[in-house]
C-alpha cells in the first residue's frame, strides 16, 4: 500500500523537480550490482525508503548521528572494491559542500562514480522542521543553482544540471556511459520535504 501512495510522486512532472522523481529514474537504472551511497539529510531521507539494494553490503550512509561529507571517501572505496558495478552517489546540496572536492581524486585516479546532488538550495532536513516547530527558519538557505556540476567539470569530471522532470533519465544514461566522475545537478522543490511523523526531542 506505501509503495503504491509513493507511485505518483515517482512519476511527478512537476518544476521544480520533486525529489522522488530523481528516484522513480534512478531506480529504472540500477543494476543489480549497483553500490548505491547516500550522503545529506532531506534529499537522502527519500533514498532510503525508496532505493532498497538487491545485494547485501550495497547501501552506504553517515548512520544516524548525520556525520555529513563521508559520500566521497565511500564512493572512492566502493569504486576500488567493485570495479565492475555501477556506483552511485546520492548528495544533498549542503552535504555537497563538505566534501564535493574529493571529486579531484576520483578524477585523477580514473575512478568512475555517478554523482547525483537535490539540489534545493537549502539545509532541508534543518529548514522544514524549523518552521514546522516555529514558523520561520534561521541560517538554512544555501546559494539556489549552485553550479556543482561545473566544479567536477573543473575538477576533471563531467556533468551536467538538469531542471526538468523529463531530463532526468536521459541524464542518467550519459552519466552511466561515460566512464568518468559525473555529476547531475537536478534542481529539486525546497517545498518538496521528507514527511516526518516527528520532530524529536
Amino acid at each position: 500500500a506505501s509503495a503504491a501512495a509513493d507511485a505518483d510522486l515517482l512519476a511527478s512532472d512537476a518544476t521544480p523537480v520533486h525529489p522522488m522523481r530523481v528516484y522513480g529514474e534512478l531506480l529504472k537504472a540500477l543494476d543489480d550490482d549497483a553500490v548505491v551511497i547516500g550522503d545529506g539529510g532531506d534529499f537522502v531521507s527519500f533514498a532510503g525508503r525508496l532505493v532498497e539494494p538487491a545485494r547485501p553490503g550495497r547501501w552506504l550512509d553517515p548512520g544516524p548521528f548525520g556525520c555529513l561529507g563521508t559520500g566521497l571517501g565511500y564512493a572512492i572505496g566502493a569504486r576500488l572494491a567493485h570495479p565492475s558495478s555501477q556506483i552511485v552517489l546520492l548528495l544533498g546540496d549542503g552535504a555537497a559542500g563538505l566534501s564535493l572536492m574529493d571529486a579531484d581524486t576520483l578524477a585523477r585516479h580514473n575512478l568512475p562514480v555517478v554523482i547525483i546532488v537535490g539540489n534545493n538550495g537549502a539545509w532541508g532536513l534543518e529548514k522544514g522542521p524549523m518552521r514546522a516547530v516555529y514558523g520561520y527558519d534561521v541560517a538554512a538557505d544555501l546559494r539556489p543553482g549552485t553550479r556543482y556540476d561545473e566544479v567536477v567539470r573543473g575538477l576533471g569530471g563531467a556533468g551536467e544540471m538538469v531542471t526538468s522532470p523529463a531530463e532526468i533519465a536521459p541524464a542518467l544514461r550519459r552519466a552511466f556511459a561515460s566512464g568518468v566522475p559525473y555529476l547531475l545537478n537536478v534542481i529539486t522543490d525546497v517545498d518538496a520535504e521528507y514527511p516526518r511523523t516527528t520532530t524529536g526531542v
